[in-house]
């Protein structure tokens, strides 16, 4: 590679050339690391996504794994658009096509604006992503395995030979042809809350069937139901209501500000309903700051690798991770001052020292 290879300059439709010919390099080089980085990041959830799907089909892990990988596209995006820049601006330096530039008296600055625009496209997406799809995205992983656990209840009834809820367990020996389980053995334990008419308990019923009522309670029917260890015996056909969403979502986690898209957590706020404005405004404020980033990124990753010329390029990946570490370094102080002064604003903070810190960086060779 050789200065030869740059657009002969002069004019504007030249100066389009030159755009275009580092518009499309910084845009593969990019593209391609964030496919790598992405490819990494799903092969090294793939273990999370087993063990949270264990016991259900490879599409409900895949999609675990996806969703997991996909909660981090906001931090792989400004990374591979910093990598890119790094690595399209090292090879031109070391291939003198900017000395060429600037011996033709054009400034830096033509050669850095296409890695600036397509900042402003990777800025774009991150705030499509930060501000609705990750939120989704973050709900929804955690959803998965439970909605697979009541689309097959729903469907087909129980699974296995034994239910389980609360303090209440039943077996059973054989289904019939009509979907009814025979020879039923229930087990109540901590009172008749759970089960119902049952009470505390060992029971005997000769079948039971399960009916669902308006798709959200599942309703155990058993006939000939009696007490096993005594006299006592119940009506002909008893019913013990259960809640599907409880055994569901029994154990998943409460829905908080990470699972709500920004909109909606700046109506709760207009509407008065959310009981930490704060909170939201502070959430809200750091998924604009991350939106900002690859644009923050940029002129800072042409910089580098315009510096790299006689260092190479991988010296040039090493020196990109400086600003990587002032942007979360800055977010994890500004997230314990928003703690500590319930200042929301303090959610800029990384941004700030991001750009205090690339400022005179970037402008002894900018200015030229």
């Amino acid at each position: 590679m050789s200065a030869s290879r740059v657009p002969e300059l002069g004019g504007v439709g030249p100066m389009w050339k030159l755009h275009r010919y580092y518009l499309k390099e910084v845009g593969v080089s990019a593209s391609i690391t964030f496919v790598v980085l992405f490819g990494i990041l799903l092969v090294s959830l793939v273990y999370r996504g087993i063990s949270k799907a264990e016991g259900f089909s490879l599409v409900d892990a895949f999609l675990i794994t996806f969703l997991w990988a996909v909660d981090t596209l906001p931090h792989l995006l400004p990374i591979a658009l910093l990598f890119g820049t790094v690595l399209t601006y090292a090879r031109a330096s070391q291939d003198r096509e900017i000395t060429a530039i600037r011996s033709a008296g054009v400034s830096p600055r033509v050669a850095m604006v296409p890695a600036l625009l397509i900042g402003i496209v990777f800025s774009i997406i991150a705030s499509w992503a930060l501000h609705w799809m990750v939120p989704r995205a973050h709900y929804w992983k955690y959803r998965v395995v439970a909605e697979t656990v009541r689309s097959v209840l729903l469907q087909t009834g129980l699974m296995g030979d034994r239910f389980s809820y609360g303090g209440l367990m039943m077996t059973w020996e054989s289904k019939d042809e009509s979907g009814a389980w025979r020879d039923v053995l229930i087990q109540v334990r901590g009172g008749g809350t759970t089960g119902g008419p049952l009470g505390e308990g060992l029971f005997l019923a000769e079948s039971a069937a399960v009916e669902i009522e308006d798709d959200e309670r599942l309703v155990l029917v058993l006939r000939e139901a009696r007490d096993a260890v005594g006299d006592r015996r119940l009506p002909e056909e008893t019913r013990i209501s259960v809640n599907l969403r409880e055994i569901t979502e029994g154990s998943r986690r409460d829905e908080d500000e990470r699972d709500m898209s920004s909109d909606q957590l700046l109506a709760e706020v207009a509407r008065g309903v959310h009981d930490r404005p704060e909170a939201v405004r502070y959430y809200v404020a750091q998924r604009t700051c991350f939106a900002l980033l690859p644009c923050l990124l940029a002129p800072i990753g042409f910089a580098i690798g315009v510096y790299a010329r006689d260092r190479g390029r991988v010296l040039a990946l090493v020196f990109a991770m400086i600003p990587i570490v002032v942007f979360y370094l800055g977010d994890f102080i500004g997230a314990h001052l928003v703690r500590a002064t319930d200042q929301a604003a303090f959610a800029f903070l990384p941004a700030a020292l991001l750009a205090l810190v690339g400022t005179p960086f970037c402008w002894r060779l900018l200015r030229a």
